[in-house]
């Protein structure tokens, strides 16, 4: 009975921790995710001091993966909070911990593609509800039915891989055939695709497809990131604002001295956004913006729940303008999810011009949107996890390998702090700079101008993505009398990245033709069974 109920309890902690709930708690709980589980599992398992040093020993193999844009290199939380109690049931050396972890980990990403794939289901439902302008409807898709999935996925094969012990894990991991694996996985790599090519469609113009094989040229063939491609889209945005507007003097309306001075003033606006609905939108955002996180649209539906209590109290009972809000709010999204809240505070800011009449439409919202979640990634990634998470684990690993159960608590205090202030001040002030930004470039009459110009830098990041998340490759090789050749060098000589281009370009003219997102869904699988089973891709 006690064996069930901690089997119970860690499968449960197992749950939360996969389900990025609430998303500022992510960074510590499941990021640190062997490091915390040997406190929990040392507490419920009853030798509190074995569970530190297995956690601590287990943290080590992870403390230096990095998870960008969707890809994880493990699953932390099988890892973690499954690897480290077996290891402890099975009373072994921390060391031997990590043999255990590992295989768990790598399994787990079967869990986590399952429920990333099955998760655009609730999109779908999104989509209807937000039709009908029912944001409660949108809410509980994001809060509740997305965590039917996560719960089948990671609680009960968690609660039956501690129940039964190491054995049933054994059995898992020979009745789960390598095939399945692949497949799986070439599914994983397919699927990202789809949410790309929706994204193109919100942003599509003829006069923008250079700017999008510039962003895939620079990324396939220089190997540049989001970010330096960002930057690059941004100048080249402004200068495509400059010469198809023919005047160079587009700018001498927009006078950031001036906006500096404008924010701690009132705007004379009939409609003006409380501090109490700007902080309910924050809150959704930091707590919920991840919680259905997909490969369709990413946190689409998490970023749309963001801005309910934005959308309710700028058009109250218009229930058509809260349909349409919700709506463009549910297309493709993905940033990182501290530094990305300024894309959410600039958004609410364009919302209440928009609500008082300025001529913001869908388009200018999406190219944005787009346009800042790529550079915000990069530095929200960069800064996290490669330096702040890495340093707060050193810490918490020197104190847990030391007996200390203080490791553990000070990871998940301070990076708690760390979450939520760097979010709150970034909402804040995407809030206070995107209003009055908005506010000035509209005054000059720029706004085709700069929907052109944010849609040109929005579709050279588009580009950069197609070339770096989506992972296939064709493992294909034929031995000649002259040597092997490899089918991949010779797809990366005529164009680098070229399969992942093509994967895309069939998704988009797919999308482009009217299928539904979920027939391309059924497709990518069956194309995964077909192609992996036959070597041809992985």
């Amino acid at each position: 009975m006690m064996l069930a109920l901690q089997a119970l309890i860690i499968a449960l902690i197992t749950w939360f921790a996969a389900t990025a709930c609430p998303m500022w708690l992510r960074w510590s709980v499941y990021f640190g995710a062997p490091l915390v589980a040997g406190l929990v599992n040392g507490l419920l398992l009853g030798n509190l001091g074995y569970g530190l040093s297995v956690g601590s020993t287990v943290m080590m193999a992870y403390i230096g993966m990095v998870a960008i844009g969707g890809s994880l290199p493990s699953d932390y939380a099988l890892a973690g909070y499954l690897g480290v109690a077996m290891t402890m049931l099975a009373g072994t050396d921390p060391s031997v911990g990590l043999t255990i972890a590992v295989p768990l980990g790598l399994l787990g990403l079967l869990s986590f593609n399952v429920k990333m794939s099955l998760n655009s289901i609730w999109i779908h439902r999104a989509d209807r509800y937000a039709a009908e302008g029912n944001s409660r409807g949108v809410i509980i898709m994001n809060l509740f039915a997305s965590q039917i999935f996560p719960f089948v996925t990671y609680a009960i094969p968690s609660f039956l891989c501690i129940f039964f012990g190491a054995s049933t894990l054994e059995m898992l991991l020979s009745i789960v055939p390598q095939q399945v694996i692949s497949i799986l996985s070439l599914a994983g790599h397919l699927i990202p695709a789809l949410g790309l090519a929706m994204l193109m469609g919100v942003l599509y113009k003829a006069s923008l497809v250079p700017f999008f094989a510039v962003g895939f040229v620079l990324s396939s063939y220089l190997g540049l990131g989001t970010m330096p491609v960002a930057i690059i889209g941004a100048a080249a945005g402004i200068l495509h604002l400059i010469y198809t507007s023919g005047d160079t003097s587009v700018f001498e309306n927009l006078s950031f001295d001036e906006i500096a001075e404008y924010r701690g003033e009132k705007c004379d606006t009939s409609k003006k956004l409380s501090k109490k609905t700007l902080r309910r939108s924050w809150f959704a955002w930091q707590c919920w913006g991840q919680i259905c996180y997909n490969y369709e649209r990413m946190m689409g539906l998490g970023f749309c729940h963001c801005m309910i209590p934005v959308l309710e109290e700028l058009y109250g009972g218009d229930k058509e303008a809260v349909a349409a809000g919700l709506k463009r709010h549910l297309a493709y999204f993905n940033t990182e999810n501290t530094w990305g809240s300024i894309i959410p505070g600039i958004t609410a800011a364009m919302e209440e011009e928009r609500a008082n009449g300025a001529a913001i439409d869908d388009d200018m919202e999406n190219n944005l949107k787009t346009a800042l979640m790529g550079p915000m990634a990069g530095i929200g990634d960069s800064v996290t996890q490669s330096l702040v998470k890495v340093v707060l684990l050193s810490i918490a690993i020197g104190l847990a390998s030391q007996g200390s159960a203080l490791g553990p608590i000070l990871l998940v205090v301070l990076f708690s702090i760390y979450a939520l202030g760097v979010g709150y001040f970034c909402y804040f002030s995407g809030y206070r700079f995107g209003k009055n930004a908005v506010t000035k470039l509209l005054s000059g009459g720029l706004v085709k101008q700069l929907t052109e110009g944010l849609g040109a830098m929005g579709m050279m990041v588009i580009g950069c993505l197609v070339a770096t998340v989506i992972p296939i490759k064709c493992p294909l090789t034929f031995t000649l009398a002259t040597g092997v050749i490899e089918m991949q060098t010779i797809l990366d000589t005529i164009l680098p990245k070229f399969l992942p281009l093509v994967a895309f370009l069939l998704t988009y003219v797919a999308i482009r033709k009217g299928v539904k997102p979920t027939i391309v869904i059924v497709v990518m699988f069956v194309v995964a069974i077909a192609l992996s089973l036959t070597g041809v891709l992985l």
